[in-house]
């Protein structure tokens, strides 16, 4: 037990990483994050009507050609 709470106090007390981040990766996960959500727009635009069409009842040809 006390193995476990010295090595989650080791984890939580980082030193400095003295990194740094350029204005490209700024732009590049922007980039990224644009991509994603007009890719799963297009799937849900082109997927839509059969996914609709497992919850609608399905009519019947011979009801329609009596209606007629």
């Amino acid at each position: 037990m006390k193995l476990r709470i010295v090595f989650a106090s080791l984890l939580l007390v980082t030193p400095p990483a003295f990194a740094y981040i350029d204005p490209g990766t700024g732009s590049f996960l922007l980039q990224g994050v644009i991509a994603t959500v007009l890719t799963a727009s297009f799937a849900i635009k082109r997927y839509w009507h059969k996914f609709i069409s497992l919850f609608r009842k399905k009519q019947k040809t011979d009801d329609l050609s009596q209606e007629e």
